[in-house]
């Protein structure tokens, strides 16, 4: 879930700018330092991230002699970069990157199994949280790790506690709780009860889709890698789906509708990750709060917000909530040493500064630099949130309980096909987001959620046999 200021133009400006690494990778002497030069691409690229994060790098350069050439990638455009990139013989030697995209990064020679392997054991596993390591586990390769974990978020469904008190609701845990107060809240003054991911060919939607399907044990593939979602949980799923879309906004429903839906105080309920809390306090410039009583109190939607990690289906075994790491990965032509520095310093002394850029949601996935050492999440609850004037923490602005909140999801993600070694097929449905275009048929009343889930398992079993 990220943020989207850059246009299809200026991205491919940045990459044509950045990429400026040899074919075979070795661009050491190339710099102004003694180490060499290498390239880093980053998804957290917004003017006032990119300053901060040239920041670090410049600490890192005086302490290795390593430059490092910074570009800015939206997440949306990245795997097409990359791929465009790995085509032309211009990859960076090290790149931010969701988990979705690890293993399919791996299969197509991509990343470096064996580089990340190797710093992960040289880190420690131990110093790292073992959920976002499960998620990054590759066979077939030559490393046993896809990619180097560093932080993560957990899907949040935010809602509005002076509406829900008013109206008796209880907390919006499960499929009952959501629909009964998306049907109650809907239409009061003009809002609506919950603004959903719906539109198609959307990687928000996929997202917000997959927490609601994990919740009732909608699975992607059984134990033995054998595509289920024609299940008949995931047709509840995809059934719940239906009903609670028409409770939303009349329009797009994406990363950017819901957003400014919650922000505007017009709707009761949105599923999104913790990155909307510095938004929340109006600590965003880019996205402003526009709700009428936050123009005067701007802790007016923080006091009447509560976020609920976990979420279960009537078919559900057990609460869940999808998760997504950020990972630092190492590409085939990369410069090895200078690349791997690069990373050991982002996940040690350069890790909060590294971290300081959207902490909010982004949770330490290495906890310290020793075994049962928690200083790097120490740590972490005391950065700052916010890119304005005001900056506070997320304990300072949402309480001691928002902080354990968030803690407790990021040692448990749940995800589709990564259990099952299924991360490949996981990173093509991410790419071609067939699915979404599917439910947007089911919300449109064009096919049944049974039809809806039959399509779906066809699809995502013709990308399984095109990988092989």
């Amino acid at each position: 879930m990220w943020r989207r200021p850059l246009s299809a133009l200026a991205v491919i400006g940045l990459v044509a700018a950045g990429c400026s690494g040899d074919d075979d990778g070795d661009s050491a002497g190339s710099g102004e330092g003694d180490g060499g030069s290498i390239t880093l691409w980053t998804v957290y690229d917004t003017a006032d991230r990119i300053a901060t994060m040239q920041q670090v790098l410049a600490d890192f350069t005086a302490e290795s002699g390593i430059d490092v050439e910074l570009v800015g990638v939206s997440a949306p455009d990245l795997s097409q970069a990359m791929v465009s990139a790995a085509a032309a013989g211009d990859l960076p030697d090290v790149v931010v990157h969701g988990v979705e995209l690890a293993a399919g990064w791996v299969a197509e020679g991509i990343l470096d199994s064996a580089v990340a392997s190797e710093l992960i054991d040289e880190l420690g596993t131990d110093t790292f949280n073992e959920s976002a390591l499960n998620l990054i586990r590759v066979e077939d390769a030559e490393g046993e790790y896809a990619t180097v974990p560093s932080d993560g978020w957990g899907q949040m469904i935010f809602y509005r506690t002076d509406l829900f008190d008013a109206a008796g609701l209880e907390e919006p845990t499960s499929y009952e709780a959501v629909l009964t107060a998306a049907e109650q809240l809907n239409g009061q003054n003009g809002g609506s009860g919950f603004a959903i991911g719906s539109t198609g060919g959307d990687g928000f939607t996929m997202q917000v889709f997959e927490h609601v399907a994990l919740a009732n044990d909608c699975q992607l593939v059984d134990d033995e890698g054998e595509v289920t979602l024609d299940s008949p949980e995931c047709e509840e799923a995809i059934q719940f789906y239906v009903d609670l879309a028409q409770y939303a906004p009349t329009g797009a429903g994406d990363v950017d509708t819901t957003r400014a839906n919650y922000l505007a105080g017009q709707t009761a309920m949105t599923s999104w990750s913790p990155h909307l809390l510095d938004e929340l306090a109006g600590l965003f410039p880019d996205t402003p709060l526009t709700c009428a009583d936050c123009a005067n109190d701007q802790q007016w939607l923080v006091d009447r917000t509560t976020m609920l990690p976990l979420f279960q289906g009537p078919s559900g075994d057990e609460p869940t909530q999808f998760g997504l790491t950020i990972n630092l990965g190492i590409t085939t032509s990369a410069d090895t040493e200078p690349a791997s520095e690069l990373v050991r310093y982002l996940l040690g002394d350069g890790y909060m500064g590294f971290l300081s850029i959207s902490p909010e949601g982004r949770f330490p996935m290495r906890t310290g630099p020793e075994a049962g050492d928690t200083s790097y999440v120490d740590g972490w609850t005391g950065l700052a949130v916010g890119s304005g004037q005001e900056q506070l923490s997320v304990g300072e602005l949402y309480g001691d309980d928002a902080v354990q909140t968030i803690t407790e999801g990021a040692t448990g993600f749940e995800r589709w096909g990564f259990p099952q070694g299924q991360g490949a097929l996981v990173t093509a449905m991410y790419g071609d987001l067939e699915l979404t275009n599917i439910l947007r048929d089911a919300l449109d009343g064009t096919i049944t959620a049974a039809e809806a889930a039959a399509q779906m398992d066809e699809s995502a079993t013709q990308l399984q046999s095109e990988l092989g």
